[in-house]
């Protein structure tokens, strides 16, 4: 039942980008749901495109078909439920945290929702919002701050990852004591990211980044990075000899199993090593550097997800703050494409994957309401 300030409108089918099968997105017109008494129906402004929904809709990555993707959402409330928050009124523009705990194992005990044994997701394990509305637990929904855009609050996720990993390293957050100087592994969006929260936050950290991609070093050298072109695999054996166990701080932000290696190699005794990106392949480390690892008692961290608390502090409400205080991560973006566009772009951008075709984006954002 929807409370009485609830919009006098709720729209019974809705237009929405459905991936039908593998490699196969259509347009369709399908139901809306109207909230229950915790949820509240959200209008769609705007629905970042993951590298995951590249796997998940091109190499039969997908839990079941038909499946609505779209994980990082933004959007504004249009109608909610009789048991959600007073600050949930319609109209409100609001950011949406994607997992959904079972609220009853070890993790969810702990507050470690990210770590939840049985857990559900908007837009890989139920429906999500590349679709013009998506009905949304109020326990999963933040208001953005004033004069932070959908478009941005769309990014959350991604920033709030990006967040955490930095965190693990203590360089943001409650846990921030690291110092640096921090070599990061990938220019991809979270590697900017990562640059650009650390410009905002902690300023006088060295970020030194490293990519094949030159126009990506050169947004990260914009934002005062040490940029470092390598391109070809004997550049790097030529960086790694240089450089080997020479950065107290190193985050994985490529996913690539050399990156993987690389981080580890790089890395100074009694250093830290988060590994951030999702890997692409099998990892294999010869006994050597294995025995370097040892020798050197480095610390290796896994990072996954972020943390989550609702209102309350939390790596997503960081996130906000940070783009309350002026970080835009929808700057990054170069690619903005309507519902129509979706099913076409994750083709291109799956064959840029596999050297099939140049397909260069960065980030690309959907706005199903355009």
């Amino acid at each position: 039942m929807a409370r009485e300030d609830s919009l006098d409108f709720f729209p019974q089918t809705m237009v929405a980008a459905v991936l039908v099968d593998n490699a196969s997105v259509q347009l369709t017109e399908v139901p809306c749901q109207p909230p229950a008494a915790d949820e509240c129906l959200v209008r769609i402004e705007a629905a970042g495109i993951c590298s995951s929904d590249i796997a998940r809709s091109s190499d039969r990555g997908a839990y079941f078909y038909p499946l609505i993707m779209g994980h990082e959402l933004a959007g504004t409330v249009v109608m909610r439920g009789a048991e959600t928050p007073d600050d949930l009124t319609p109209g409100t523009a609001v950011t949406v945290f994607p997992l959904l705990p079972c609220f009853a194992c070890d993790a969810c005990a702990n507050e470690r929702y990210a770590q939840c044994r049985s857990y559900d997701y908007y837009g890989s394990r139920r429906h999500g919002g590349f679709a013009q509305y998506l009905t949304v637990k109020a326990w999963n929904l933040l208001p953005l701050p004033d004069g932070v855009g959908t478009d941005d609050g769309a990014l959350a996720e991604p920033v709030s990852v990006v967040v955490h990993a930095l965190d693990r390293l203590g360089l943001v957050g409650a846990s921030q004591a690291g110092t640096g100087p921090l070599l990061i592994l990938g220019a991809g969006f979270l590697g900017l990211l990562a640059v650009k929260i650390l410009r905002l936050c902690a300023p006088d950290i060295a970020v030194t980044i490293i990519d094949r991609n030159a126009g990506k070093l050169a947004i990260a050298a914009a934002d005062g990075a040490r940029a470092i072109h390598l391109a070809d695999p004997r550049d790097w054996d030529a960086f790694a000899q240089s450089h080997r166990a020479s950065f107290p701080m190193v985050l994985e932000a490529a996913g690539v199993p050399d990156t993987f290696r690389h981080a580890l190699d790089l890395c100074r005794h009694g250093g830290q090593v988060v590994w951030m990106g999702n890997i692409s392949g099998d990892l294999t480390l010869p006994q050597s550097l294995v025995s370097q690892v040892l020798r050197r008692e480095i610390t290796i961290s896994g990072t996954w997800n972020s943390t989550w608390r609702g209102r309350e502090l939390s790596d997503w409400t960081v996130a906000l703050d940070m783009m309350r205080q002026g970080l835009a991560p929808s700057r990054l973006v170069d690619k903005f494409v309507g519902l129509d566009g979706i099913g076409d772009l994750l083709a291109n951008l799956a064959a840029h994957k596999r050297r099939q075709m140049s397909y260069p984006v960065l980030k690309a954002v959907a706005r199903p309401n355009a």
